[in-house]
């Protein structure tokens, strides 16, 4: 998931949404479709990503961000997403452009695990 860049260029190009909704009815979602990389596991996948919940709700400040991994029931049994979600689009913001040693070891431990091959960042709202 060392998408540095397409987390800026998603940054840039959400910034203006985020005045546009209350963040206090919403929440932002970034989802990832994946695949596990041979040799590797759910298992490895799993511990990998509560890594990186620990270390987001540890750093951004307020935390609740919360991930989750979702396994097909049906279709597709060799892809899974990850969904990550964040209280506010500066939420996920302020986690994009950590580029620490502490991130980037939680990085290649995901990306060992893993293999993401594309990501949307998306705005959900009650109805």
């Amino acid at each position: 998931m060392n998408t540095i860049l397409l987390k800026t260029i998603l940054l840039v190009a959400c910034a203006g949404l985020a005045s546009a909704v209350n963040a206090a009815e919403s929440n932002v979602i970034n989802l990832w479709e994946c695949s596990v990389n041979d040799g590797m596991s759910m298992t490895d996948v799993e511990a990998a990503n509560s890594k990186w919940v620990k270390f987001a709700n540890a750093t951004v400040k307020g935390g609740n961000i919360q991930s989750y991994i979702m396994k097909p029931l049906v279709g597709q049994s060799e892809t899974f997403k990850y969904a990550d979600t964040y209280p506010s689009l500066s939420a996920w913001a302020t986690m994009s452009e950590i580029d620490n040693e502490a991130i980037n070891a939680i990085e290649k431990e995901l990306n060992e695990a893993a293999t993401c091959s594309a990501n949307t960042l998306h705005r959900s709202t009650p109805s």
